[in-house]
């Protein structure tokens, strides 16, 4: 009898010791994975906004080009068409990653994101125009910019909120107002 219970007691601490260690395996291989694809994610979501601001820099100084008001470096039209569309591919290329490895809420604010941007493409290539539109085509650009970042941040486990730049930096009141004013109409985004 005694040995029954001393084989039965090796049995049982054979089986949990097997079964603890297939669940700290399983655990592992969980968490391997999990850092596997939040590296994957953070690629795909820093290449996707690298391919947006491109287009949104080109946007932007051409639709100062022709005469709406931003800060970004005049861009020539004819060479900001060719730009454009290579931008335009390339955002579409990454976007495909985006689909892949991001969860609904990012891919939902990603798309909102670049149907804006399409609103800034628009006014470069002179489709749409006035300047009340383009005021209010950059504030939802804005918006849907941070709405991605604040959703992104969140698939990617970092806590808070991307802070709000100040506007006007503190050094700009020690600026002579004609400095001032040279320098708030070359910084202005409208």
């Amino acid at each position: 009898m005694q040995e029954l219970s001393a084989l039965a007691g090796a049995v049982i601490g054979t089986v949990l010791g097997f079964i603890l260690s297939n669940l700290g395996e399983r655990a592992r291989w969980r968490r391997d994975q999990r850092v596997r694809w939040d590296a994957a994610r953070l690629a795909a979501y820093t290449e996707y906004c690298n391919a947006v601001k491109k287009m949104v820099h080109l946007s932007t100084g051409m639709a100062r080009t022709r005469g709406l008001p931003h800060s970004s470096d005049l861009v020539p039209l004819e060479r900001g068409q060719v730009e454009l569309a290579a931008a335009a591919g390339l955002r579409a290329q990454v976007w495909e990653t985006v689909l892949l490895l991001g969860n609904p809420e990012t891919i939902e604010a990603a798309r909102a994101w670049h149907q804006s941007v399409w609103q800034l493409e628009f006014f470069a290539r002179g489709i749409l125009t006035g300047r009340d539109n383009w005021a209010h085509a950059l504030d939802e650009f804005e918006l849907t910019r941070k709405a991605f970042y604040r959703a992104a941040r969140t698939d990617l486990g970092l806590a808070g909120d991307i802070p709000t730049s100040s506007w006007p930096p503190p050094w700009l009141d020690r600026l002579e107002p004609e400095q001032r004013a040279a320098v708030v109409s070359s910084t202005d985004p409208r």
